[in-house]
């Protein structure tokens, strides 16, 4: 992985992933090298095997011991995903979770469970392991990210066991912690704390005040699916069968402003898009010429942006709305080997198109500046619209993409 080249790119949208080893440490310790061998293994089960084995050649000792940490605290969090508390525990007891990286792959695993009233016994006891420390500094988190999340996911547990009043202390107390929610990086973290908060108020019995708070976030698209199923359940008891209406009735507010500022930006000169020879992840030829008479989205990502990523469902919302019309999106990542790429996939069970572009050709030629940076090109070859980093929240990435879709089709139509 060209580890120097993508933080290039990530300071080129104003942020720099902090990753725990780096690159020079990687190349001057072997079992940090083999770290990145450990992290692309599909399994928790091949990851530990290879730990095993790892340790029996180059045994634990104090040179080695911090980088041994990291094995451990990823066996411990990908063991956990696997809904296997004992192996987290067995893990936690001989290493530590204390960096960003670390910690926003924890909680990753804890948010879907809290939302979805999975394992609250387990949610409420890793929250409060954390919640000390990230308070007392003696956890440093450098994405300053985790102590609020703790604080959320402990709060809905709370609430979902019907302890509403340590709920709303839990949840005010994480509602002077804006930072990292408030700045659109990590996916969907204003939607989700809006919904868990909303869904508190409404346990605590003020349910004008959940549909008030909710029903700004649709209208300003600081919204996501599940924030829409708790809108329509709390507007429902107040509103009986009036719940489907006023929600749609928001959306479509939403959409159409985005739709409005987007048309105004509309580019009617464009460029012509480059015809550089990149591949697929499948190893087969792509080259943008080959999609004439087709709207293209060409979007650039790699494997460790979290805005990247974070974008992808709304990115398969519109793939899928589009599948039968003449479209095609892909996600085209930059600077990482197959072997990289594709372990991700695998592992994500990502359903987009994905385009390799190892050596930054085509993101050079088209005029990318960072990731993620996305590009509209119509049924011409001609680039009339694109968009830099992640818009906050996954309904209005998709508000925003689907708009330039409509926009480009509808000029189209009128160039024909």
């Amino acid at each position: 992985m060209r580890i120097n080249t993508l933080f290039n790119v990530f300071r080129g949208v104003g942020i720099v992933l902090m990753i725990s080893m780096t690159a020079s440490a990687q190349q001057s310790n072997p079992i940090a090298e083999k770290f990145e061998d450990f992290k692309i293994l599909g399994k928790v089960q091949d990851q530990e095997k290879f730990y095993k084995d790892l340790i029996k050649k180059q045994p634990i000792n104090n040179t080695n011991q911090k980088i041994y940490n990291a094995f451990r605290a990823e066996l411990a969090i990908n063991w956990l995903a696997q809904e296997n508390i004992d192996k987290y525990k067995e893990y936690r007891k001989t290493t530590t979770i204390d960096n960003g990286l670390q910690l926003f792959e924890l909680t990753n695993v804890l948010e879907p469970w809290v939302d979805d009233k999975k394992h609250l016994d387990w949610i409420t006891e890793i929250s409060n392991e954390f919640i000390p420390g990230l308070e007392s500094g003696a956890i440093k988190d450098e994405f300053e990210r985790a102590h609020e999340i703790f604080l959320e996911i402990s709060a809905l547990s709370d609430s979902y066991n019907g302890h509403n009043q340590s709920a709303l202390e839990k949840i005010q107390k994480a509602l002077l912690e804006p930072k990292m929610r408030d700045l659109n990086y990590f996916k969907d973290s204003k939607p989700n704390f809006i919904n868990r908060y909303a869904i508190i108020l409404a346990a605590s019995g003020q349910d004008q005040k959940a549909i008030d708070t909710l029903s700004a976030a649709v209208r300003n698209a600081e919204s996501n699916p599940k924030l829409l199923t708790t809108l329509k359940s709390v507007y429902e008891k107040v509103h009986p069968g009036e719940s489907e209406k006023y929600a749609i009735a928001l959306q479509k507010e939403a959409y159409q402003h985005y739709y409005n500022e987007l048309e105004a930006g509309w580019d009617a000169t464009g460029k012509p898009a480059p015809d550089v020879v990149i591949h697929k992840l499948n190893g087969k030829n792509f080259k943008i010429s080959d999609y004439r008479g087709k709207i293209l989205v060409i979007d650039f990502w790699s494997t460790i942006c979290k805005p990247c990523i974070a974008a992808f469902p709304a990115f398969e919302r519109v793939a899928t709305e589009y599948k039968d019309q003449p479209f095609q999106l892909y996600v085209t990542d930059i600077a990482e080997d197959q072997e990289s790429v594709q372990a991700y996939v695998n592992h994500t069970k990502l359903t987009l198109d994905v385009l390799r572009d190892p050596d930054m050709e085509l993101f050079k030629a088209i005029g990318a500046k960072g990731t993620p940076h996305k590009f509209i090109i119509d049924p011409q070859g001609v680039i009339r619209m694109e968009g830099i980093g992640y818009a906050g929240s996954s309904d209005r990435e998709y508000y925003k993409l689907k708009a330039m879709v409509e926009i480009t089709k509808k000029h189209a139509a009128i160039n024909n």
